[in-house]
């Protein structure tokens, strides 16, 4: 049971790899080139391309919920919580996905770099196995250990304590506001600075 969070993790960063392959066709094709003579905002493109990515994610989750399901594994909490919790997942996934992107010139620049994101993303979140202790020291009595600088920490967390063990978001304030803020901050910057490197060169 405690490693169906886990599995949802790892299917939601897989995002980290197919949001900057989408973005580098998009440039090798020249229709980077072609939105420069429009009226497009890079905003609304980069909006079209993570609506597109949350689009997966919200097929994977449920399909690696469901084969849970069919394993054997029964929930004790919100499903809706747990829904939104992999969307901010899934925000953070796309927005790391728009950083690699910003620094690939071609498909096989955005696998290698996604797939060297997608390595630490997962496995140092606490989603596949234990990890030792590393704090960094405490805020508002949490203990944060080095790893709470991954969004992925924070949501491996979260699910584990929705499904596994039936928490709701009151008992999650701290994963969840670190997970939302990590989320957006990421997807900003992200956002950003695609539109510098990328969307003004074309």
């Amino acid at each position: 049971d405690v490693g169906v969070p886990g599995t949802i993790v790892f299917g939601i960063a897989f995002v980290v790899i197919t949001t900057p392959i989408a973005l580098v066709r998009e440039n090798v094709a020249g229709t980077l080139r072609r939105l420069r003579l429009t009226r497009l905002r890079a905003g609304e493109l980069l909006g079209g391309v993570a609506l597109a990515q949350m689009a997966v994610v919200a097929l994977q989750v449920p399909i690696a919920f469901a084969s849970a399901l069919i394993l054997g594994f029964r929930g004790h909490g919100s499903l809706w919580l747990a829904a939104g919790i992999c969307g901010l997942l899934g925000l953070a996934a796309v927005g790391v996905g728009l950083l690699i992107a910003c620094f690939s010139r071609t498909e096989g620049d955005a696998v290698n770099l996604a797939s060297g994101a997608l390595v630490p993303l997962v496995f140092l979140s606490g989603a596949v196995f234990p990890l030792p202790a590393v704090s960094l020291g405490t805020i508002a009595g949490h203990d944060v250990q080095v790893y709470d600088l991954l969004p992925t920490a924070h949501g491996a967390e979260a699910l584990r304590r929705v499904l596994v063990f039936g928490d709701g978001a009151g008992a999650l304030a701290y994963e969840l506001a670190a997970l939302a803020t990590l989320s957006i901050a990421i997807l900003a910057v992200g956002i950003v600075l695609y539109s510098r490197l990328r969307m003004r060169k074309g």
